[in-house]
């Protein structure tokens, strides 16, 4: 892990710790729907813009490969956008679809709740099945492409773009997996975890058109250092 990962990582860590502090003492601030959650939407949304337009622009020197990550990164965010503002029900007063079990189907976590809630009225016999069939076919799918796994994994630790990407994704999963859980502490580390989140999808976004202008000048330099080496003939 290069030092600018680490740094980030470290910030992301202090970032959170010291939300979730003001949010224990100031929990007015991280409620459902109040200042920090839609800060956040708010952040998503301009994620959601940033990356779509990197991903178009024709100067930015990117790969195919790059530009179909900020397209998806585009989606992702806007799918987290409409989410913190429960699909528009917050903004016009919509009604949403009642969940099994109790609450209302308002944001994309509640897939996960839902999905929580079907899995715990199966049949125990049914459910270590259906555990047991995943397992195996996760550990096939290792062994196939442990390589390509190690080498993704490598690649994310070593570049910006990735590493804080992959940071991003780690914070809304811990979200979903929080919310699932009935803790006042745990609803508060929920948002922060969101709000974090989405700051870091927008420094990922940053990162990439950074680094490759800078790698754009790095090359252009070498070239015109090469060519004077050489002299014109």
């Amino acid at each position: 892990m290069g030092r600018e990962n680490f740094a980030s990582a470290g910030a992301v860590a202090a970032g959170v710790i010291v939300l979730f502090i003001i949010g224990v003492s100031r929990p007015h601030l991280l409620v459902e729907d109040n200042l920090v959650e839609s800060a956040g939407a708010l952040i998503f949304a301009v994620a959601c813009v940033l990356a779509l337009d990197t991903a178009a622009r024709k100067r930015v020197l990117l790969s195919s490969k790059e530009r179909i990550m900020l397209v998806g990164t585009s989606g992702l965010c806007l799918v987290l956008f409409l989410s913190e503002i429960s699909f528009g029900a917050r903004l016009f007063g919509l009604p949403m679809p009642i969940l099994p079990g109790g609450g209302e189907f308002d944001g994309g976590h509640d897939v996960v709740i839902l999905t929580f809630r079907l899995l715990r009225q199966a049949e125990t016999g049914y459910l270590l099945l259906m555990i047991g069939a995943l397992l195996i076919v996760a550990g096939v799918l290792l062994c196939l492409y442990w390589s390509k796994l190690q080498a993704m994994f490598d690649q994310i630790l070593s570049r910006a773009f990735e590493f804080r990407l992959a940071m991003a994704v780690s914070l809304l999963a811990s979200a979903v997996t929080l919310d699932l859980l009935d803790s006042y502490k745990a609803s508060i580390l929920e948002e922060v975890a969101e709000f974090v989140a989405s700051g870091v999808l927008v420094f990922a976004i940053l990162a990439l058109p950074r680094k490759m202008g800078a790698t754009t000048v790095d090359t252009r330099w070498e070239r015109s250092r090469s060519f004077s080496q050489r002299g014109p003939f």
